[in-house]
């Protein structure tokens, strides 16, 4: 069992809530004790998201528990669709009652004829798996569910994957939308899942291209090109070299025409900072850089780091997941990560909230992903992704005095 000073990694049920929370119209139904729930819609604040979905708990009793019973949750369910008349509801179990083993499933299949919402049961959200495995489970749901046959296509573009519980998630959204814009001069269709809506996810299948920011997106974007034919890019565009590699596979893809000159203006400009910023740096006697946070991030940033000629000595996956590069760790502990900064000069931190509270010798501290301590974003112009986060990044490491 690990030791925590700080955050225990959220369960899949905290990841399906932060999934579905932001989509306008959305109504969830939790069955399970009224605080839990609270505890999960306060915690929106703290990663810089919005709640602008509808979110309610049935609350339980002693004898809901020690006798298995769920006449609260039914009768949620009939209020909620009398009353409000969603097109949608998502019924999950809180942990409580995902750990006696409610049937989710089964019930809604029992009552689905008694109302007039389209029922749709979450079978995990208990304590099984860590968050990112709720965020893909929610993802391919709401695809599978709410997503409609297109009556027409509109040349348009889907992100999967950008979510409230990314850190960032706003600024990269926007650099995303501004180079589909500037480079291919493609609009946004619809966003999975931050500010977003039920009907812009009904509409989804308009689209002819998803780009995907994050591995959990992954179930979902595969089933659109299985059933929609919308095919997808997938990838965290962090750096010059990445985003250009990216750029050309939307381009190869898709063969979109190209602004070039737009294109070249953006590459020419970050060039002469990378320049700069490796002419800095050959003099250092330390070019050590430590990487904690969600996947896609670390992963990223690593190639990042390297492109800048900087030496990657540790970079870890706060998470259980499925992680191709071997020089890439998996969720080692808090305790195990506190030791490490602690004990070994870094010169640049990229990590998480707690990472960044650590004692550790990091000249260039820099909050990349969640959980979130104190960070404050709401100004949506400060991407990691893309040139402009690319220039950002740099401008946070040129201003540091070595």
């Amino acid at each position: 069992m690990n030791i925590y000073k700080y955050f225990p990694v959220a369960s899949d049920r905290m990841g399906i809530i932060w999934t579905l929370s932001s989509i306008k119209d959305s109504y969830i139904i939790e069955f399970g004790p009224s605080g839990t729930t609270h505890y999960a819609v306060e915690s929106i604040g703290q990663l810089n998201g919005e709640d602008f979905s509808n979110i309610y708990s049935t609350h339980m009793s002693e004898s809901d528990i020690t006798f298995g019973k769920y006449d609260r949750l039914e009768k949620s369910i009939k209020e909620v669709d009398l009353n409000k008349s969603p097109k949608y509801i998502f019924v999950m179990a809180s942990s409580i009652s995902s750990i006696i083993g409610t049937d989710i499933e089964a019930i809604c299949e029992e009552i689905q004829k008694e109302v007039n919402a389209k029922l749709i049961p979450i079978k995990t959200g208990g304590l099984k798996a860590d968050y990112n495995f709720g965020v893909e489970e929610a993802l391919e749901l709401i695809v599978k569910n709410i997503v409609k046959e297109p009556n027409t296509k509109n040349n348009k573009i889907n992100i999967i994957g950008s979510n409230i519980d990314a850190y960032n998630f706003l600024s990269d959204c926007n650099e995303i939308k501004r180079l589909m814009k500037e480079i291919f001069s493609k609009e946004i269709n619809t966003i999975f899942t931050s500010y977003t809506s039920i009907e812009d996810i009904e509409n989804a299948a308009e689209a002819e291209l998803n780009i995907v920011l994050r591995k959990e997106g992954l179930k979902a974007a595969e089933y659109m090109k299985k059933k929609f034919n919308i095919p997808y890019v997938y990838g965290k565009p962090i750096g010059l070299e990445s985003t250009i590699s990216w750029i050309k596979e939307v381009q190869a893809l898709m063969n979109y025409d190209i602004n070039e000159d737009a294109l070249n203006k953006d590459i020419q400009s970050i060039k002469q900072y990378i320049f700069r910023l490796k002419m800095r740096l050959r003099s250092l006697k330390f070019k050590d850089v430590a990487i904690f946070g969600d996947y896609d991030t670390v992963y990223n940033f690593k190639k990042f780091s390297m492109e800048l000629g900087l030496n990657v000595v540790r970079a870890e996956v706060l998470y259980n997941c499925n992680i191709e590069d071997n020089d890439i760790l998996k969720n080692t502990g808090e305790l195990n990560r506190m030791m490490f900064l602690k004990n070994n000069n870094i010169d640049i931190l990229f990590g998480d909230g707690p990472s960044l509270d650590m004692e550790s010798s990091a000249r260039v501290k820099v909050q990349v992903s969640n959980p979130n301590l104190k960070s404050v974003n709401i100004y949506p112009y400060v991407p990691y992704v893309g040139f402009r986060g690319a220039l950002l990044l740099i401008e946070k490491l040129l201003s540091k005095e070595y």
